[in-house]
């Protein structure tokens, strides 16, 4: 039986996950409650698997929880429930993207995959690696259409502009003014920070922009909390080089999956 979870049931289920296993579903629950619509799955022994979609993101992104002894699942029945219950929907197919731990995404059935992606959930282990400060400033409100327009250059796939306002956002400047690296936020709270929103303008790659910036929005996330996580696709090799010499480290690793739903 498909239900809607209340606060308290949701409450519920994100102090019964490990941060790490489920990171984008824990962050729907603690950090994004208001953006999501979390959906479960019981039976006569409980909660077999939870779906969330989040709303506000530039693509129809889901994540999914299953527990041990569900085996496989098939979220067809989910995805016609968010579909009937998201405002707007036209019910047309349309592109959509499911993130989760590759241990769940392994178990799911998934409809019409378009293509799968890894990406790596990376935790600061040793900031001892970080560069020192840099010559980065924080993005102010006057800053933010120069730093949206930076994200678009860059294709930032995740980038939301209420980011700049809601969490801190920094930036490099070019002698002439102009934003040519920035790095934020996905999450800043006490318990974790994700930091995200990390791009440098074509022209101005390979000078060491992206260890500076990356190392600067770090310091800053480590005065929130000790626990510094990003996202990283496991193909952009130079990425993953870059923030394991900063002190990074893999702790899992993730499904993206591109479907119509």
């Amino acid at each position: 039986m498909l239900k809607s979870l209340n606060p308290r049931e949701q409450t519920e289920l994100f102090e019964q996950m490990e941060l790490e296993k489920t990171y984008i579903f824990c962050g729907n629950l603690r950090l994004r409650r208001e953006r999501a619509l979390t959906l479960a799955d019981t039976g006569e022994r409980g909660l077999q698997a939870a779906g969330s979609y989040l709303r506000g993101m530039p693509f129809h992104a889901f994540t999914f929880y299953l527990i041990e002894e569900t085996g496989r699942y098939s979220i067809r029945g989910m995805l016609e429930e968010f579909r009937a219950r998201l405002e707007g929907d036209d019910g047309s197919q349309r592109q959509g993207v499911l993130t989760a731990v590759e241990s769940c995404v392994e178990r799911l059935e998934i409809p019409d995959v378009i293509e799968r992606k890894t990406m790596l959930l990376m935790k600061l282990t040793d900031p001892e690696k970080l560069l020192p400060r840099g010559e980065s400033f924080q993005i102010e409100e006057a800053k933010g259409k120069a730093a949206e327009d930076l994200a678009a250059a860059i294709g930032m796939l995740s980038f939301r502009a209420e980011e700049i306002k809601e969490m801190p956002h920094i930036a490099l400047a070019s002698e002439e003014g102009e934003l040519i690296a920035m790095a934020g936020f996905h999450a800043y709270e006490d318990d974790f920070v994700e930091i995200g929103n990390i791009g440098t303008a074509a022209e101005y790659r390979k000078k060491g922009l992206g260890m500076q910036i990356t190392s600067d929005i770090c310091r800053i996330g480590l005065q929130k909390s000790p626990n510094v996580y990003l996202f990283v696709f496991a193909d952009n090799e130079a990425a993953v080089r870059v923030y394991e010499k900063l002190g990074f480290a893999t702790v899992e690793r993730y499904g993206f999956v591109t479907f119509q739903w």
